[in-house]
């Protein structure tokens, strides 16, 4: 058996953020939005329901991959080497049950969900995404041993495999629906056993199956996700050696062990099913709120966007809402999937610092991670926020960017809090106190509830009262995750040289951004003008990291071979 594999903190959390950007870039632009341009409304009914799919999913794995996460890295540091296999057994078997479950909850939702939101033609589409649930489920289990021990390629190798066989499939069978549909019009015109009088109305009822033919490919990407960490398993193990195994003491009981995995889970499964339930309310909220407005005030509503339901051609006036905010919310889950790498690759280190209760050690980590988060965050937010449409218009029509924009640019700023959530969190989970991210998280819920029914009820705003609730909520729930986090590391941390000096890079380069884009795109095509700014921005911002000295020498030194880079950078005085 090979010699495991491991990585420091910020090479295992660069291993990561790799995967998670290619599997969003394919997600987004090979999948997402070819889906969308395919038809929005249809993308509306997917996104629909994958807003139910995310927290069904999350309370299935309900803290056990963090758990396990967890226990393998502290066998690894006691040498308790043959205690890995017993935990890789009993958290199959966890999941194996907890997916099941799932999934058939999930089949149960389709048939009474859609009635609820007033969008039937998502039952079909909920129905084919349910067994995933299981096969991400079993996922978890191999990722959560692998991740443990340090090793971070074979869940990202994991996460692309799946979003490339979501792309091969889903994208293909969504478009072998439309073509389908439009064959059986030509043809007879009985569409999907419908008669359909015209292109439009066979365009309507085709609609439900193409967003199911998306959404079987998200069931395809997780099953190939699985067979593969399946596979690799069997071929090459854990990566544990066998004189490792011969020297270790006797494992625990299976009992012993899911009493373990049990005692780390139950305060992480309280914090994610917060987080699931406020998540629930706040797509469940949203959805009948724009219902409701749209039943009550809907020739305001459909006065305020009339060229773009023109443009589209669209009846369902609810979907497009939807979609719409389901495109602006494409680019701002790009950058929290990269910043989520820095909590998953941090736990194992904060764990093993707070456990011996190294504050040094500890202080150092959690300086790391927050200012990392920040380098990353800010530019982006602020650059999601400035050219909102210029960025919308490159993939998308001018009529499209039209309605995501506005939200996009108030999406913007919130994406820095939202990157910011799920590193505090994990710090916190490493530290034992998991119970303060599920009662600040409730505490967010409630704001967004709030906020949702008082701003999404009002006919001038409707869509965007989602956008504006999202800001509130995440912006309270960072400031308490802050001041919580501090508390319990208990020593002071570098406010400058975590946020101040991060800021002032990301400010120079939003504003270059923008003033760049508004001038070039005086002289040439907009949309060559917009991608001349953000390449330009990149370059200025990378100036501004070194003038505002944003990156301390500590970042650097964990890189591979970051002792000879932060000589480097720091005689000519570029690091803090």
């Amino acid at each position: 058996m090979p010699k495991q594999e491991k990585q420091s903190f910020l090479h295992g959390a660069l291993i990561l953020s790799a995967a998670a950007i290619l599997t969003k870039i394919i997600g987004a632009l090979f999948f997402k939005i070819p889906l969308q341009n395919i038809n929005q409304t249809a993308y509306g009914y997917f996104d629909a329901a994958y807003n139910i799919y995310i927290p069904l999913y999350t309370v299935s794995t309900a803290g056990f991959p963090i758990a396990v996460s967890r226990l393998v890295s502290e066998s690894l540091a006691l040498g308790r080497f043959r205690d890995i296999r017993v935990i890789h057994r009993v958290a199959n078997r966890i999941f194996f049950i907890t997916g099941t479950i799932g999934t058939v909850i999930m089949f149960a939702a389709a048939f009474l969900y859609p009635n609820f939101v007033h969008m039937p033609p998502v039952m079909l589409t909920m129905l084919m995404m349910a067994p995933s649930i299981l096969f991400c489920c079993m996922v978890s289990a191999y990722r959560g041993v692998y991740e443990g021990s340090r090793n971070m390629y074979p869940t990202a190798i994991s996460q692309i495999l799946e979003a490339v066989g979501k792309l091969i499939v889903g994208l293909g069978l969504a478009a072998g629906a439309l073509r389908l549909g439009q064959w059986q019009f030509e043809h007879g015109g009985v569409v999907f056993g419908k008669a359909a009088a015209s292109a439009a109305e066979a365009l309507e009822i085709s609609l439900p199956y193409i967003a199911a033919g998306g959404m079987i490919g998200v069931t395809f990407g997780s099953f190939v996700s699985l067979a593969y960490l399946m596979l690799r398993y069997r071929l090459k193990g854990n990566g544990i050696t066998r004189e490792e195994l011969l020297s270790a003491p006797r494992p625990y009981s299976s009992r012993r062990i899911f009493r373990r995995l049990l005692a780390f889970a139950i305060p992480v499964a309280l914090g994610t099913l917060a987080t699931q339930l406020t998540n629930l309310i706040d797509v469940v909220s949203l959805q009948k709120c724009l219902a409701v407005v749209v039943e009550h005030s809907g020739d305001a509503v459909r006065q305020m966007y009339a060229e773009e339901i023109a443009a589209s051609g669209t009846t369902d006036i609810l979907a497009y809402l939807t979609a719409s905010r389901g495109i602006a919310m494409t680019y701002v889950n790009l950058v929290p999937n990269v910043t989520l790498t820095l909590g998953i690759s941090a736990l194992p280190v904060i764990t093993s610092a707070w456990a011996m209760k190294n504050r040094p050690q500890l202080k150092k980590m959690v300086s790391v991670v927050l200012r990392i988060t920040l380098l990353v965050a800010l530019p982006s937010g602020i650059g999601l926020s400035l050219l909102a449409k210029p960025i919308l218009n490159l993939i998308y029509d001018p009529v499209t960017a039209s309605v995501a924009g506005p939200q996009l640019q108030v999406l913007g700023i919130a994406v820095v809090f939202i990157c910011l959530t799920a590193p505090i969190n994990s710090m916190l989970q490493a530290m034992g106190r998991a119970d303060i991210p599920a009662k600040i998280v409730l505490l967010g819920g409630l704001v967004k509830l709030v906020l949702n029914i008082a701003l999404v009820l009002q006919p001038g705003l409707n869509i965007m009262g989602s956008a504006y609730s999202t800001l509130a909520c995440y912006v309270v729930m960072v400031l308490f995750s802050l001041a919580a986090l501090r508390r319990v590391v208990g020593v002071r941390l570098n406010a400058r040289m975590i946020f101040v000096r991060p800021l002032l890079a990301a400010l120079l380069c939003g504003a270059s951004a923008w003033g760049i884009n508004a001038l070039l795109s005086l002289w040439m095509p907009a949309k060559i003008s917009t991608v001349v700014a953000i390449l330009a921005a990149v370059v200025v911002y990378v100036f501004a990291l070194f003038l505002f000295r944003a990156i301390a020498r500590e970042d650097v030194q964990m890189l591979p071979k970051g002792e000879k880079i932060a000589q480097i950078l720091e005689k000519h005085n570029w690091i803090g």
